[in-house]
């Protein structure tokens, strides 16, 4: 049953699937203890698994690593789009600190297996301090090193829930965890705790080694970009992924600076870059005031980590892996990731993407239009992105860009 789920999907999607349990952290089965926490979550990992003991209380205050804590965005309208269901596999595809996972874990009662991915390894030691204080002895944790692109394959290796949801026990094959999830998270983009580690080189902010990558491990830096790709390589992804208008001159001017010295920090990098406009509106006397720089480095961090090839990849394959009625949710960013998500989404629910609008004019529309909503394999729950209340945005400045999106998976 699950496999012709599996091919139905791929067809109408012309992608992946994904489904998801278990929650592992190298070679044993993890399991959490102690009270509630609070904090941030991001990205993806590699298989990890043991049994964990009970330790003293994450609370609200610093990580072990003995940095400030950091805040999971749009926390609230996360629980929300979880909140009806019966969730008794939730994965989070950007594990990040754990603030998430950590309060679904004390949302959810019922739950009873956690999966969370995520690329960085030290996300993955501050997430399980914060899980293992939860106090949840009785929930399975997979920890698994990986992009969250790699969901299915985590999940069909994976051993099933025991006690899976009603819905998923109807459908799924009883093999692993692909088929059997209820619930899963994607925060998309980079976390607080890299923005916040000058050596990682995601921030103008501070100055340190211009890396961004989000697995320490992975080949491609920033700084090989930034000092051996050609002038136009720069320039197509400073105008691709950064939007930015004056993405010639800007790669110009990094070309030139590179000439005289490599560029090897982030202040050298600020500086090269130099002012490009600080608007972010078009409106006269209006858009916000942002860094000269902001556009540059969110385009390098993409290209290095592949984040919209990567998202294209996973939305298809997550939504595949929900159990019927199971719910995915992701945090976008920025204007492209939404995008993405946006016309994923679209797809699976059975609507019309921008690319296709041409096709629902014409004798022959109607169908096309009978054509998407049979290939259908979701229902959006937000029509509209869900943003940051004014209160979130004061206290949590990041939060100002979230866009939220939920989608849930149709019943067969």
């Amino acid at each position: 049953m699950m496999q012709t789920l599996h091919h139905a999907f791929r067809s109408a999607m012309g992608c992946h699937i994904t489904r998801s349990r278990h929650l592992c952290c190298h070679a044993t089965c993890v399991r959490p203890h102690a009270t509630h926490a609070r904090r941030a979550s991001r990205h993806v990992g590699r298989a990890v698994s043991a049994n964990m003991p009970a330790q003293a209380d994450a609370g609200d205050g610093p990580s072990t690593s003995g940095e400030a804590p950091h805040v999971p965005v749009l926390l609230n309208e996360v629980l929300d789009a979880f909140k009806p269901l019966n969730v008794k596999v939730y994965v989070d595809g950007t594990l990040g600190a754990g603030g998430h996972a950590s309060a679904m874990l004390s949302a959810h009662p019922e739950l009873a297996v956690l999966v969370g991915i995520d690329l960085d390894p030290t996300a993955h030691k501050l997430a399980r301090a914060r899980l293992e204080g939860v106090g949840r002895s009785d929930v399975t944790l997979h920890l698994m090193r990986g992009n969250y692109s790699e969901a299915e394959r985590f999940l069909l290796g994976l051993p099933p829930c025991s006690t899976p949801s009603a819905d998923a026990a109807a459908t799924s094959d009883g093999s692993s965890l692909y088929g059997q999830v209820d619930a899963m998270l994607m925060d998309l983009g980079c976390s607080s705790m890299q923005l916040d580690t000058a050596e990682r080189g995601f921030s103008f902010l501070r100055d340190g080694p211009i890396d961004m990558r989000m697995d320490p491990e992975a080949r491609l830096s920033a700084e090989e970009i930034i000092n051996t790709w050609s002038e136009p390589e720069l320039g197509r992804i400073i105008r691709d992924y950064g939007e930015e208008k004056m993405w010639r001159q800007v790669a110009r001017r990094i070309a030139a600076a590179r000439e005289e010295e490599p560029i090897r920090m982030t202040s050298q990098l600020v500086q090269a870059i130099g002012y490009t406009q600080i608007k972010s509106g078009g409106r006269k006397g209006g858009g916000k005031q942002i860094h000269p720089a902001t556009r540059t480095f969110q385009a390098l961090r993409i290209a290095v980590n592949d984040e919209l090839g990567q998202l294209e990849q996973a939305l298809p394959a997550a939504i595949s892996a929900l159990a019927p009625g199971g719910r995915l949710a992701v945090i976008s960013f920025h204007s492209l990731e939404d995008r993405v998500v946006k016309h994923a989404f679209a797809k699976a629910a059975g609507k019309p993407t921008p690319e296709e609008e041409h096709l629902t004019y014409g004798p022959d529309k109607y169908q096309f239009l009978d054509e998407l909503e049979a290939r259908a394999v979701g229902t959006l729950v937000t029509r509209k992105p869900v943003m940051a209340t004014d209160a979130e945005a004061a206290m949590n400045p990041r939060s100002r860009s979230a866009k939220l999106r939920v989608l849930e998976r149709k019943q067969p």
